[in-house]
């Protein structure tokens, strides 16, 4: 289009003549402020002379200079007739115009809706280009109603403009989901697939739309879309019918085969002995047996695409379809991870991933290439590969793994992959110990090699499962401990995590020490020698060692006395406390003594069960790259997620503390009053938190006031400490996603801030770097993935007047914070509350119930306390409340919504309801009823009424 304007052309070729950035920079300036002084002139500028400046601007951006004016013009020549303009206009305002300039999108809007409803297919095209490259608010608020239409309506548009609609409408539902119904698309997106002669460009753009809704809406409200789908790849795949623009050296538009096989994935299978049965098991059959090599990589990247999605269906299918493929998927897959092309090897390793369910132990028959792949070049395929060796580990593998993870840690393993390796070796160990003595073997080399990448969490599991679980625990394994422990600390040097273990089981089964002929003192000497040169967390544990063995050997007191006493003046004031509070005991009579010091009895069943270890592996946050890729979320998450399902189902309700709690419901003198309204029978009865469980008031969070405020807004302090820390706080959420933002403000300046999140309790954070100066701000994305959302904990890092400081935080994120309000009519939601309370056997329908103390004063009516319960259930916990029967004649606020999380295991996001029932009590108003319904996870329902008794109780 340029080659028309003379004075463009001109511009163009002075710059391409510039010897240096100088000459450039003063040539660009020039022009600038020749285009500012005809734009901003008294006289009118003709189309032709916009257009011309308009490509001068954008030709000047292209070069990497701020252009900060223009953009009126730009949007302006939108309305133009010409085409040339109109073209002008909307390719510079879609890259010139920013979403934040409001006003502009809306004096245009109506233009453009113009240009969408006109029968000229470039107008339509241009229109919906631009509006889908930025979807502005304004403009997705102006236009999705005729953006659904284009997309959806058959008889409106050509196919050309329809795949642009959808591509638009698909862009616009992921950046504002709330202003779209998906549901209302099933039948449009349904027919887009029943077209006679269709364009498979428009066909890839629908199946685009249909996979992109899925991941983000239900999809089993687009379950008539299979059978079409299936039709349309055995098209495509086996008829070959395919116009020659859509292929790709020889192979079938094979984009569209991939969409297609990717959308299957979220439906379920077909039923057997049906058409589309036949279908999908003759178009897998092809694609996996009849994959060749060829001489051409191109080919063959295109081929392995479509081959690798067709595994992945089967493995999601989980064999109801294409089983009898299984041995040739695996065959396959043992090919790829063992060729020289690190992609293939890749996908490979992640697709044996996903198929260790279905192919049960036959992988293991890989180990040694497996192993190999551990030692890559790459580091995303030793990651790919530490992964799959933990998921097919077995009784009859996991020691020769076990051993190979720990060779691998001893010779260098990558610091990238160091702490997941370390984290895999300390499960695997424990979780395949036919023979503990192994275990504890395992873990000293563990240790040895890689101390500085054991946390805290291991080492304690380790500590836990020396020392037992129920009853008495493993005298055997404690002196076999204790032996090694005491061996390696007879070393010169020894890392401090080792130190920590070695002094609490030496100090605890000194006396095991003591029967194979070791003197005490050589005992406490053992572990003196490393007192001096330990950092403090290592000291704090051999202050407590010392204790412990000076009251067992009287002999050993006055040296314990004189280290504690030194102790009692140290800067940390951790060992200061012990030091000084240790001193003090240890002055006191032996009976005193041997009443605080006493023996470690053995872990509840709750702590056996409950393994740290296997959440970590579940919670452990993605890096940035990985996040935006869903298909990187492995099956290891998925095992250690059902893993800790099936533990958290036994240990939500203890018995003894269910019979009491539904003892204390039918012994209630109200319970007449809502009989059958109360669930008394059948699983899934939640306990109330009592005071002492309600973990929003825990003397532990030092931020209580700011949690409690923030609990049900955005924006606040969440540490405000005047003096020293001030911390600015504010949320977005929205759905099952949401963005924290803080600022941090001191008397003196804050310097090389960090921040971590340390406890994400059922969340995943990801933290943008952080923006340093005299405020520091940091931004960090959050994800809902569990139900069960308590308050995470934010440990922040920075330097103050030269000094290092360290502050933990709560951050007021619960599960309200990922609740939408549903607006439901009254007798669906009795019906839904009812069909709750009398289900007894439904394993995802939980109730909660339980009469609460009405703290409010006695002359304060009923119907006041129940106005404040209903604003604290709508405004704060994001239900929508209503009143029962009325606002003037209130006896019951009721309450419904939904909370939004996505599993990392699941491509859909899950919507689990949430009901509440708040009423007063014909007899009394010293209590009320509180009756709490709810899907998927009874933890919903215990940290709703945690909630409701901290505003109310």
């Amino acid at each position: 289009m340029s080659t028309n304007m003379r004075g463009l052309n001109t511009f163009i070729t002075d710059i391409r003549h510039c010897s240096n950035k100088e000459q450039e920079e003063k040539r660009v300036e020039k022009e600038l402020q020749k285009i500012r002084g005809k734009f901003t002139s008294q006289k009118g500028l003709a189309g032709y002379q916009k257009k011309k400046y308009v490509w001068k601007l954008l030709y000047i951006y292209i070069l990497g200079y701020e252009v900060d004016f223009g953009q009126q013009e730009c949007a302006f020549l939108i309305n133009s007739s010409k085409f040339s303009e109109k073209y002008t206009g909307y390719v510079a305002t879609s890259i010139l115009v920013s979403e934040k300039t409001h006003d502009l999108f809306t004096q245009v809007a109506s233009s453009i809706r113009n240009d969408l409803q006109s029968v000229n297919e470039i107008n339509q095209s241009l229109a919906l280009t631009m509006v889908g490259t930025q979807a502005p608010q304004e403009l997705v608020n102006a236009l999705h109603q005729d953006v659904q239409k284009l997309a959806l309506t058959e008889s409106r548009s050509t196919f050309h403009v329809r795949k642009k609609a959808c591509a638009c409408l698909l862009r616009m539902y992921r950046k504002y989901q709330d202003k779209f119904q998906p549901s209302q698309w099933a039948q449009g997106i349904s027919q887009m697939f029943e077209s006679r002669h269709p364009s498979l460009g428009f066909m890839t753009a629908a199946t685009s739309l249909l996979v992109g809704t899925c991941q983000l809406e239900n999809p089993s409200i687009f379950e008539d879309c299979t059978p079409k789908l299936i039709k349309l790849l055995h098209k495509i795949a086996i008829q070959k019918d395919s116009p020659g623009d859509y292929n790709y050296y020889a192979t079938p538009a094979p984009w569209l085969q991939v969409k297609i096989l990717k959308a299957l994935s979220f439906f379920s299978p077909p039923p057997p002995s049906t058409d589309s049965h036949r279908q999908l098991t003759e178009c897998l059959t092809k694609i996996i047996k009849k994959t060749e090599v060829t001489k051409s990589i191109n080919k063959n990247n295109v081929d392995h695409g479509i081959l690798f999605e067709a595994a992945n269906l089967v493995i999601t299918y989980n064999g109801a379809v294409g089983m009898e493929l299984k041995n040739d998927i695996l065959k396959l897959l043992g090919i790829f991870i063992s060729v020289k092309e690190p992609n293939l090897r890749y996908l490979g390793l992640e697709t044996m991933c996903k198929f260790v369910k279905l192919a049960g132990d036959s992988l293991e028959d890989h180990l040694n290439t497996i192993f190999k792949s551990l030692r890559d070049n790459d580091i995303s395929i030793r990651k790919r590969a530490l992964d799959l060796l933990y998921l097919i580990s077995s009784p009859n593998t996991s020691q020769r793994i076990v051993e190979e993870l720990l060779s691998y840690a001893e010779n260098g393993a990558d610091l990238q992959i160091k702490d997941d390796l370390i984290l895999k070796i300390a499960i695997l160990s424990e979780k395949f110990a036919d023979n503990l003595y192994w275990y504890i073997d395992v873990v000293v080399r563990m240790i040895n090699s890689s101390g500085d990448f054991v946390t805290e969490d291991i080492w304690f599991r380790i500590i836990q499962i020396i020392v037992g679980f129920q009853k008495e625990g493993n005298i055997e394994l404690q002196k076999y401990a204790a032996t090694k422990l005491f061996t390696q600390l007879s070393m010169p040097h020894v890392h401090e995590t080792l130190i920590c273990i070695g002094a609490f089981i030496i100090s605890e089964y000194s006396q095991m020490l003591v029967e194979q002929n070791k003197e005490p003192q050589k005992l406490f000497d053992i572990l003196n020698k490393h007192y001096t040169f330990s950092t403090e967390r290592s000291r704090q544990m051999l202050l407590n060692a010392f204790v412990k063995l000076a009251c067992k050997y009287p002999e050993l007191r006055d040296q314990a006395i004189m280290i504690c006493q030194i102790a009692g003046e140290h800067f940390d004031p951790d060992i200061q406390q012990r030091g000084i509070e240790y001193f003090s005991l240890l002055m006191e009579d032996d009976k005193l003594l041997n009443q605080i010091v006493v023996k470690m009895p053995p872990y509840s069943e709750q702590v056996q069960q409950n393994n740290p270890l296997t959440k970590r592996i579940y919670v452990m946050v993605l890096n940035p790259k990985e996040q935006k890729d869903p298909t990187l979320l492995n099956q290891a998450r998925i095992q250690a997620s059902q893993e800790i399902a099936m533990a958290e189902q036994r240990l939500q309700n203890k018995p003894e503390q269910l019979q009491k709690h539904l003892s204390w419901l039918k012994a209630c003198p109200y319970l007449n009053q809502f009989q059958g309204q109360i669930a008394l029978e059948g699983i899934n009865i939640m306990v109330p938190p009592s005071p002492e469980d309600n973990n929003l008031k825990s003397p532990s969070i030092s931020n209580l006031n700011e949690i409690k405020v923030l609990l049900t807004t955005q924006i606040g302090k969440v540490v405000d400490k005047p003096g020293d820390l001030v911390v600015q706080y504010k949320s977005e959420i929205s759905g099952h996603l949401g963005k924290v933002s803080f600022q941090f403000e001191g008397t003196s300046p804050i310097q090389n801030l960090s921040i971590l999140v340390s406890q994400t309790n059922g969340m995943l954070f990801n933290i943008l770097p952080v923006k340093q100066g005299e405020f520091p701000q940091v931004m960090m994305q959050v994800l809902s993935y569990d139900g069960n959302m308590t308050l995470p904990i934010a440990s922040i890092f920075y330097e103050q007047n030269g000094q290092q400081k360290k502050h933990e935080f709560h951050l007021p994120i619960y599960t309200n914070k990922f609740v939408q309000p549903v607006d439901m009519p009254y007798e669906k939601f009795t019906k839904f509350f009812d069909d709750f309370t009398n289900n007894l056997s439904n394993q995802n329908y939980f109730k909660l119930d339980s009469f609460i103390r009405n703290t409010a004063p006695p002359n304060i009516p009923m119907s006041e306390v129940l106005k404040k319960a209903g604003g604290l259930l709508s405004v704060g916990l994001n239900l929508k409340a209503q009143p029962f029967p009325s606002l003037e004649n209130l006896q019951m606020i009721w309450a419904c919504g939904q909370l939004m999380i996505k599993p990392p295991e699941q491509n859909n996001i899950l919507n689990l309801p949430i009901m509440v029932i708040i009423s007063s009590l014909d007899q009394t108003t010293e209590f009320l009823r509180v009756g709490i319904r709810c899907g998927g996870n009874g933890e919903i329902a215990k940290n709703y009424m945690k909630l409701i008794m901290l505003y109310l109780g």
